[in-house]
């Protein structure tokens, strides 16, 4: 589809930017980029990352000696330039999809807890035989992967049909993604591949985005916990609802995909002449995509 261009050559008024109805996908890529900034300019050559020393999460610190912010703030440290790349692009392409259909509050209780888990996870497999072996407990884990990946499992739930690009080439559908991914994270920890304790974490957090989508007390549970120091609860806080639909030629497959479903159901209880000719548009162009 053609896109519109402003006067000046920006975007026209009303076409949306890429973290509208996002803020906290946005404060998220401005924390970890910033966080990294910091670690370069306090660290001396030679020398432990000073942020990570004490910000990252093991078995040693957040579990032997109960030092319970790790589970926090290793979401927010990140090895290396590319380390925080990989993370942040995840987050960009898909964090504002997510937060858009769940609420601003609600997605940044299911991201923290969605790396939270990941920790949990990791914890419980070092501790049960098979799994790990030779790994110290010290090892520290840091990365934003574990909320990630529950991003990408909520992402999986809402629009498996949506069509995402692997290594920005390869055209998939979500579903089919999905699958990949979780059956070479499963192999790393169970052959203890590079990077088992990561792929563990990454397990973890999308075991928890399913578990959420899935169990509706275990939604609820994280919707209430999301309204704690809230002045006033809203009515869209309150729930898990649509994306909100944006112009055409602006909007992502997660909205198109769940655009379609409701021209579908339209078409099913009054007929496909009650279609206007932008549901019919929209829809032609869905049967051209696939």
């Amino acid at each position: 589809m053609k896109s519109e261009q402003g006067p000046y050559g920006g975007r026209p008024p009303g076409m949306p930017g890429p973290f509208e109805g996002a803020p906290v996908t946005k404060w998220l890529l401005i924390i970890n980029v910033a966080i990294l900034f910091l670690q370069a300019l306090m660290t001396n050559p030679g020398q432990q990352v000073f942020l990570q020393r004490f910000g990252h999460f093991s078995i040693q610190e957040g579990i032997y000696e109960l030092q319970l912010w790790r589970f926090l703030t290793f979401q927010f440290l990140h090895a290396d330039l590319s380390h925080l790349f990989m993370n942040g692009l995840g987050l960009l392409f898909f964090g504002p999809h997510i937060e858009r259909w769940m609420s601003s509050r609600v997605f940044l209780t299911f991201y923290l807890l969605s790396g939270f888990a990941g920790a949990i996870f990791y914890t419980i497999l070092f501790f049960l035989p098979g799994f790990f072996e030779g790994y110290h407990p010290g090892i520290p884990m840091v990365g934003a992967s574990a909320g990630l990946f529950g991003i990408l499992a909520a992402f999986y739930f809402v629009a498996p049909n949506a069509r995402v690009l692997l290594f920005f080439v390869i055209p998939l559908q979500m579903r089919t993604l999905g699958i990949i991914y979780f059956i070479y994270e499963s192999c790393a920890v169970i052959f203890n591949w590079h990077n088992a304790g990561g792929s563990a974490g990454h397990l973890g957090g999308a075991i928890f985005g399913l578990a959420v989508l899935k169990s509706p007390p275990l939604k609820n549970a994280v919707i209430k916990l999301s309204q704690i120091g809230a002045q006033k609860t809203s009515p869209r806080s309150q729930k898990t609802q649509d994306a909100k639909i944006i112009r055409e030629d602006q909007r992502s497959p997660l909205e198109i995909s769940k655009e379609v479903d409701r021209i579908l159901d339209k078409i099913s209880a009054q007929g496909i002449q009650s279609l206007t000719p932008k549901e019919k548009e929209t829809l032609n162009q869905a049967r051209r995509d696939k």
